[in-house]
């Protein structure tokens, strides 16, 4: 176990809006020089009585004897402000640690195929927030925004969508006949981007109020749509995407991976920049994926009525840290059809896929090169697309046709153990239900394409809401990132520290406090400017992993600026075992001192 020491931090510490909190050795303002307030180990490197966790203070640079008393810190933790925290919550002891905040935006992301669309709802209201273009120009081979999908050759034909750790999403463009691409969203509207340069963020909004944005509202260069990529080739068709960690710890929201189903190929593509960093081959079309948190994989799984010899229908693993390719595994089925199509993974780690076209869904228990197979017959309900794995042990199942071909819109739960039937559900009106998700309230969300609407379930009463989205929803991949969440628990803490006014500061360490215990980590990321405003903008240096850390060295050296700004990504690496975070301190000196 990592054991930090512990700082008993004192006065208005943590501010949301960067206020001093408390000034060490050197002077500076704020609530006293903090040199009495320290117990628990010293780390001294220099041996020049300074240090994290040193009765003296800390210490500007640890590595010069001569470098110590000029150097002040803010100070974060006494108490955590819970509205800068985001999948996270504060224990009874006032640390900080992994768990569902209350506050945390919450939101459903459809792909609009034949508009060229991606719906962000409110998962709490239902209402649209923003459409935005499944695709921009500029740098790659995309089609018009607005050209109509007709599923031959023309349109973007966006289908799955995907949330990575910072709640940004990824959307895959089909684009049958041309250029596949993969689009990236901004969620918070501090990580769009003003490339006008007029000074305010152009953006999609339900401007006149109706719960829906209507196309005239819809911007077709939007400046929260960060980036658009080509991914594989002419008529490659990217339809998997799932989102894995970043094992280079580059990219803090984690990197896409996506599959194109022409070309039999995997791709991942770096969540900051979109730029392929590896491709491998894979022994199946690809038509969903999803990752795990077991052995660090990526499962990809084909659709049923693309089978023939070298496509049987089957899942695939593919280790996320470093590209192997592991053998295919095919479906065996006990109840007279084999097929697959969407894709989701439980608690235990086990993978399910749906069964189309099969009114039947599939377990695979194992490791990627070895296991065995679970059949799950729901005859009677439809044929099976996309799936998902709650927090409760239930996989919900969405169907979308009937043997006979018509369409509905039915809901089915089931135990994730036995594979027993718990719950039927019919939407009220919606129709080819196409994909399910969970919220992070627990409701169950289900995309039906047919009425171009979703429809939310409360699993506690059994009540349906429906709501509006754009044109032929088709998504069934996970639209809102629990199924992430569920794989690799995580939260972030973000915070601006302000310090020298306009004479800016030398920042020059930081520290966080409390417990990291063995399989549980701590990441540092930080930016800063000379003015908040400009943090925007600002590149942001890091993540560093061991505590304490040299912000002069890399993957610093972070730029001088009056303002720092922040982000404590806390994470479980064995979904068990969390970080308890009692204080964060950065020093600085001031730049004319």
């Amino acid at each position: 176990m990592k054991r930090f020491s512990l700082w008993l931090l004192v006065g208005a510490l943590g501010c949301s809006d960067g206020d001093i909190g408390v000034t060490g050795p050197g002077g500076g303002g704020g609530g006293g020089d903090g040199r009495d307030d320290v117990t628990g180990g010293c780390t001294d490197a220099d041996e020049d009585g300074f240090g994290v966790g040193c009765e003296q203070g800390v210490d500007c640079n640890d590595a010069d004897p001569n470098l110590n008393a000029d150097c002040d810190f803010r100070a974060f933790g006494d108490p955590w402000s819970p509205e800068q925290a985001d999948g996270l919550v504060i224990d009874e002891n006032g640390a900080l640690t992994l768990g569902e905040d209350e506050l945390a935006d919450d939101n459903v992301w459809t792909a609009n195929a034949e508009e060229g669309t991606v719906s962000k709802l409110d998962a709490r209201t239902g209402r649209e927030l923003a459409r935005y273009p499944s695709a921009i120009a500029g740098g790659n081979d995309a089609r018009p925004w607005n050209e109509p999908c007709n599923y031959g050759s023309a349109g973007n034909c966006p289908s799955r969508t995907s949330i990575d750790f910072r709640r940004d999403c990824f959307v895959a463009n089909r684009a049958f006949g041309n250029q596949g691409t993969l689009t990236k969203i901004a969620n918070r509207i501090e990580d769009c981007v003003d490339r006008n340069g007029n000074g305010v963020i152009d953006t999609s909004r339900d401007a006149n109020d109706s719960g829906t944005v209507e196309p005239g509202e819809i911007v077709g260069d939007d400046e929260c749509v960060l980036y658009t990529v080509n991914v594989g080739g002419l008529n490659g068709m990217p339809r998997a995407l799932a989102v894995a960690p970043d094992t280079r710890f580059v990219s803090a929201g984690g990197n896409a991976w996506v599959g194109t189903n022409g070309e039999r190929r995997g791709y991942e593509v770096n969540g900051n920049d979109g730029a392929i960093l590896r491709t491998v081959e894979l022994p199946i079309n690809p038509y969903g994926a999803l990752a795990g948190k077991l052995l660090g994989l990526v499962w990809f799984t084909n659709v049923g009525v693309q089978a023939a010899p070298n496509n049987p229908p089957a899942i695939v693993a593919v280790e996320f840290a470093n590209g192997t390719v592991h053998p295919r595994q095919e479906v065996q089925s006990t109840v007279g059809c084999t097929g697959t199509y969407g894709i989701t993974i439980d608690g235990q780690g086990r993978v399910w896929t749906g069964g189309y076209p099969c009114e039947a869904i599939f377990r695979y228990e194992g490791t990627a090169d070895a296991g065995s197979w679970l059949s799950v017959d729901l005859g009677g309900q439809g044929r099976t697309r996309g799936l998902v794995a709650s927090d409760d042990d239930r996989i919900w199942v969405a169907h979308s046709h009937l043997a006979d071909g018509g369409t509905v819109g039915n809901l089915t739960s089931v135990d994730a153990e036995t594979g027993a039937v718990l719950e039927r559900h019919t939407l009220p009106t919606g129709k080819q239900a196409i994909g399910v998700d969970l919220d992070r309230q627990g409701n169950i969300w289900t995309i039906a394409r047919e009425t171009s609407s979703a429809a939310k379930l409360d699993p506690s009463t059994g009540v349906f809401q429906e709501f509006p989205v754009g044109n032929g929803p088709y998504t069934y991949s996970d639209f809102t990132g629990h199924s992430l969440r569920l794989q690799f628990p995580q939260g972030v803490y973000t915070d601006v520290a302000e310090a020298c006014g306009a004479a800016g500061a030398m920042w020059k360490t930081a520290h966080w406090e409390g417990d990291v215990p063995e399989g549980a980590v701590v990441e540092l990321r930080a930016r800063t400017a000379t003015t908040r405003e400009g943090l925007a903008d600002a590149e942001w240096y890091g993540p560093w992993t061991e505590s304490p850390v040299d912000l002069e060295s890399p993957p610093g050296p972070l730029p001088e600026g009056s303002f720092l700004e922040f982000e404590l990504t806390l994470r479980s690496l064995d979904n068990a075992t969390t970080p308890h975070l009692t204080g964060f301190v950065v020093t600085y000196a001031c730049a004319l001192q």
